[in-house]
């Protein structure tokens, strides 16, 4: 049994799924694996984006480097391990997919140039505005609409997979960075 914020949940003695002595509790695995890793990320980026939306110029530089280091793995992974399974489990996603992909072209190219800039230089905090506009919106699609697709279609084992290949993706992509 799962519980509501996708921890694993036991069965005690007397649950309906049967009954097991106190000492023989039955563990689940967590339905959302790669889901949860994803959502988790979300979270994280929205939580530098706050920093950053009230930052000195001074603090500008590093909240940049933070979204690189958390969004470039999480995008990399993605193309490369999610993305694709979800296309192959849901073609209906496959056109919010493909634009989840440029999405993260755009975004990326953004945060580059971004980095490579003065944060006192103007229009740069236009720029970094519309950055955390788009990603905001990137993420409410995929997770009101893509996760929520592939969740229902997807089992468990796949999930719980696509989770450890996801993880793996991201470490790979932290240490191209340099991170």
């Amino acid at each position: 049994m799962l519980g509501k914020s996708g921890s694993v949940a036991r069965v005690p003695a007397g649950h309906p799924e049967g009954p097991l002595p106190e000492a023989d509790l039955v563990e689940r695995l967590p339905v959302s694996g790669v889901i949860t890793l994803i959502k988790d990320d979300h979270a994280k980026l929205e939580s530098v984006f706050k920093k950053l939306e009230s930052a000195e110029p001074s603090e500008i530089r590093d909240l940049l480097q933070q979204v690189r280091e958390l969004l470039v793995p999480h995008s990399k992974a993605e193309e490369q391990v999610v993305y694709p399974a979800i296309k192959s489990t849901v073609p209906d996603e496959r056109e919010d997919v493909d634009d989840g992909l440029a999405e993260h072209q755009h975004v990326e190219a953004t945060l580059e140039k971004l980095l490579a800039s003065d944060p006192e230089e103007p229009g740069v905090d236009g720029l970094i505005a519309a950055m955390i506009g788009e990603v905001r919106h990137h993420v409410e699609e995929e997770e009101q609409e893509i996760l929520p697709s592939f969740s229902e279609a997807a089992d468990n084992q796949q999930l719980g997979e696509l989770g450890e290949q996801f993880s793996a993706a991201k470490e790979r992509a932290l240490a191209e960075l340099g991170g």
